[in-house]
């Protein structure tokens, strides 16, 4: 433990040092969210035309949409930008978080470390590659997950040594802007598609996956289009060798109608690789850029997994916005009409609010929203093409069949900042070996029932997840003390967290533990 802790301390303070002159040139934002807070307000600003609602940001458009007094605020100095020429560098990643959790009494150490190597040529090419390496002990409701899905949650499989997991994760990309309209991107990243803390369409839950990505951004419109790469391990038990391929080509247009309107069009479908009856890979049909694929996908016949979307976000007042999703995985109006709960109304709505300097007190932030999933979205009768990879749901990491609210408030003052974040859900696991609906990676053919079927139905559980942090900014990563308080609850079991954490970390991505 000791020489561990030696290690990620020098990784997290050379993470600090190397990071810290080589952000600026970055061409893809992160999706971490401590770190786009610094962004957002003035992205989201009633005068910005900045598409926000995909993640990472492509290249140094996001940098340069802010006006100079924001940039000067920030300590951005965009000439470095522009002037250099070639660009070669080192990036480290690294964190170390011990922590208590009393349900078990156990003290448990939780450590990364990751380095990334880039290069960039103007401002047209940049390149990278990286990798992140896991060593940890979790708390008890992370552990449990860990156990069934045989994966830690957002980096990959779990090798189990004792009570600590390792995992590793590989990453990179290749991006090129000819011009400030296209770029084109091929790689294995993470994704984040929404203006929400939570996305129905497409979230960086997941692991990185493989993709080529086109982006065009021109007039008050942003469109891209995504061909990608998924792993089915359902069946697989942790063994690589027996991951099923399945792939996908994604859609979203966004268009900001005024100033103050954006609205979104969202479409994806899934379809399997081969399998014992029968081979298939990529389906030259689906590389067709122009959204709407129902068409196509009728045309051929198919019974692949298809999706369709709406998106909005209305800057209601100068600092305020609100915004929403909904997808459409089966939408049938006359069986919507009847509400006899027929099983294949698939759909889920998301309704969010947002507040920039709330009472005018400045970067003191207000997000709260709403979550609704019905069962069975997201699934298939294959389960080789549900909306999932790695045992990971693509979307919400709750899967279908639930309601939740989310709420956060963050302020910051100067280096210090205070998180707090409140989650509540309602969801219906599975009964007797019965499938509710809940779980995307069971085969919707299992369902008992076609009618008489509504949202939380099975064995309904009670999620309540409260998390308060205080951090300090050290360069580019952060100092942080907090608790995390989990209650999930239902008629056959109730499972209570209190986990006290300590944390040094120059961070990667998101990490989701409220689910």
């Amino acid at each position: 433990m000791k020489n561990r802790s030696i290690v990620f301390i020098f990784l997290f303070f050379s993470a600090l040092l190397g990071n810290a002159q080589t952000v600026l040139e970055i061409k893809n934002s992160t999706t971490e969210r401590n770190f786009l807070q610094r962004y957002d307000k003035f992205l989201n600003d009633k005068n910005s035309t900045f598409h926000t609602n995909v993640k990472p940001y492509t290249g140094s458009p996001y940098l340069n949409s802010l006006n100079d007094s924001v940039a000067e605020s920030l300590h951005l100095k965009r000439d470095s930008l522009n002037n250099k020429k070639f660009d070669i560098g080192i990036e480290l990643f690294a964190k170390l978080q011990p922590g208590y959790d009393i349900a078990n009494k156990d003290k448990l150490v939780e450590t990364y470390g990751g380095i990334r190597l880039h290069t960039s040529y103007t401002n047209k090419f940049y390149a990278c590659v990286g990798v992140l390496r896991n060593s940890s002990d979790y708390p008890s409701f992370i552990d449990t997950s860990i156990r069934y899905t045989h994966f830690t949650p957002g980096i990959g499989p779990a090798y189990q040594k004792k009570q600590r997991y390792s995992s590793e994760n590989y990453f990179g990309y290749i991006s090129y802007s000819p011009n400030k309209i296209f770029n084109l991107q091929a790689g294995k990243d993470k994704h984040f598609w929404g203006d929400g803390y939570r996305s129905l369409f497409l979230s960086d839950f997941a692991p990185t996956f493989p993709y080529f990505r086109t982006t065009v951004d021109v007039w008050k419109i942003k469109y891209t289009v995504m061909y990608a790469a998924f792993k089915d391990a359902i069946s697989a038990n942790g063994i690589k060798s027996d991951f099923k391929n399945k792939f996908a080509t994604l859609h979203y247009l966004s268009w900001n109608v005024c100033k103050r309107l954006n609205v979104g069009f969202f479409e994806s479908i899934i379809w399997q690789g081969a399998d014992s009856n029968r081979s298939r890979s990529y389906d030259v049909n689906y590389l067709n850029p122009v959204i709407f694929f129902r068409p196509v996908e009728y045309s051929l016949g198919s019974s692949d997994n298809a999706f369709i979307g709406f998106s909005f976000k209305i800057k209601a007042f100068k600092k305020q916005q609100l915004y929403g999703q909904i997808i459409l995985d089966e939408f049938l109006l006359k069986e919507v009409k009847a509400r006899t709960g027929w099983w294949a109304n698939k759909q889920g709505v998301q309704l969010g609010f947002r507040s920039f300097d709330l009472f005018r007190i400045k970067n003191l932030e207000l997000q709260t929203e709403c979550n609704y999933v019905r069962p069975y979205t997201y699934s298939h009768g294959s389960t080789q093409q549900n909306y999932g990879h790695l045992n990971h749901p693509l979307a919400h990491p709750l899967g279908a069949n639930f309601m939740e609210g989310v709420t956060m408030i963050n302020y910051r003052y100067k280096k210090w900042g205070v998180d707090l974040k409140g989650v509540y859900a309602l969801y219906g696991a599975d009964s007797a070996g019965k499938n509710m609906g809940q779980n995307i990676f069971e085969s919707y053919a299992s369902r008992p029932r076609d009618y008489g079927n509504f949202t939380t139905q099975g064995i309904k559980n009670t999620l309540t997840f409260v998390d308060l942090k205080i951090r300090y900014l050290l360069g580019l990563g952060w100092l942080e003390a907090g608790v995390t308080s989990r209650l999930q609850s239902s008629v056959l079991r109730e499972q209570n967290n209190l986990y006290f954490y300590f944390s040094l970390k120059a961070p990667l991505w998101n990490e989701y533990r409220d689910f």
